[in-house]
């Protein structure tokens, strides 16, 4: 079963890292993230350091206009962050860190893509990874 946060003030402690604010949809400011997620991310900033979050939830309308994925891609599920890369070695250290925690794994010059997918909620083909042009 999947919990998903949808209300700022259901945002958890444990999340010090974060903010609402940047897992929210740019396009319309809704909030819609899995806990199963954010505490990864928060373990994994305990490891790594900083992490910035470039693209948390979409909303259908936003992904549609932006990703190939159209209103149903991975973003609109509450379940899938892009995370901002500097460099290879950075790149490289979150490959690393979250090739064996998640289902979804994309690759870009600028960011990962990372996700908690399944078949249950529509995505067949996981655990699987990919690189963008």
């Amino acid at each position: 079963m999947s919990i998903l946060i949808r209300e700022p003030g259901d945002w958890k402690k444990s999340w010090e890292n974060f903010k609402p604010e940047e897992l929210s949809c740019s396009h319309c400011k809704q909030l819609m993230i899995h806990v199963g997620l954010m505490n990864l991310l928060q373990k994994a900033r305990g490891v790594l350091g900083p992490l910035s979050i470039s693209s948390g939830y979409r909303c259908p309308a936003h992904n549609a206009v932006i990703s190939s994925t159209g209103k149903t891609g991975p973003h609109t599920t509450g379940m899938a962050v892009d995370i901002l890369t500097s460099n290879s070695q950075e790149r490289k250290q979150l490959i690393d860190y979250f090739a064996n925690k998640v289902t979804g794994l994309g690759i870009a010059k600028s960011f990962i893509h990372i996700d908690l997918l399944t078949a249950e909620e529509g995505f067949e083909v996981r655990p699987n990874c990919w690189i963008y042009k």
